[in-house]
């Protein structure tokens, strides 16, 4: 299997002073792109001026990188807009945080000062975006808790809030599609990642798919984006289906 990172000798380094800010042992999933490809992955400790992280792909990242942090308070995803790497040991490396947003800031400096508060089903629910709905194809297995389904499209309701109201004005086409499943995926990633979401490799826990198998010729005429996902929140590989979809490229 192909290294995860490129050597140490591939990238200046820069010595980093530990005592500049605090680092925190964390777990948050994670994806990490250049212009051309993305890996998942998590961020083991973070501290406001970096992270350490760990890929669960091979990914050849290049020198600059952008990264989103999927925090388990269920907040849109904290970005990175500008990342570089300054270590690189076995399957981890050290990144330095060169430039964010104010709010991904401010976000991520109480994110390094204070606990997780709020939990998955904690929120008050809200209505949808026009153009979007969530429709539950398969409840999962018979005696799947009521609990467990109403927590899981929660959830997914709460993404859809959270990330398909940018989606509005783009064609629906594979690069629009591709998009869809990787924020989809960081999300479902997170839940699995506090053991939400039950199955000893992510396949187990959850899938997303959003391709032409999943839409119509209907669909990709009026620019209706499909997408399928499955969710495990009580047993491995027992899942509920859910079909999101959202109207692209409304006037």
């Amino acid at each position: 299997m192909a290294p995860l990172f490129r050597s140490r000798e591939d990238f200046p380094v820069k010595v980093i002073d530990p005592r500049r800010s605090a680092r925190k042992v964390v777990r948050i999933p994670i994806t990490v792109a250049d212009e051309h490809r993305f890996a998942n992955g998590v961020v083991t400790n973070l501290s406001e001026e970096g992270c350490e992280l760990r890929l669960d792909t091979p990914f050849f990242p290049a020198h600059h990188l952008t990264l989103k942090l999927y925090l388990h308070d269920g907040t849109t995803a904290l970005q990175i807009t500008l990342a570089e790497i300054r270590w690189v040991k076995k399957e981890c490396a050290g990144v330095e945080f060169v430039s964010l947003p104010p709010e991904d800031k401010v976000k991520l400096q109480r994110l390094c000062r204070e606990p997780f508060a709020l939990a998955w089903g904690d929120s008050m629910p809200m209505t949808l975006a026009p153009g979007v709905s969530v429709e539950e194809v398969d409840p999962g297995v018979p005696v799947m808790p009521e609990v467990a389904r109403v927590t899981s499209r929660n959830a997914i309701e709460q993404w859809c809030r959270q990330e398909l109201c940018r989606l509005a004005f783009l064609e629906n086409v594979p690069r629009t599609w591709g998009q869809v499943v990787q924020n989809l995926h960081g999300f479902l990633l997170a839940l699995w990642a506090r053991e939400i979401l039950k199955g000893a490799r992510a396949k187990e826990a959850f899938f997303v798919k959003c391709d032409l198998t999943t839409m119509t010729p209907e669909d990709l005429s009026d620019g209706t984006l499909t997408c399928l996902v499955g969710m495990a929140p009580m047993k491995p590989a027992e899942f509920i289906r859910y079909r999101i979809r959202v109207r692209l490229n409304v006037r």
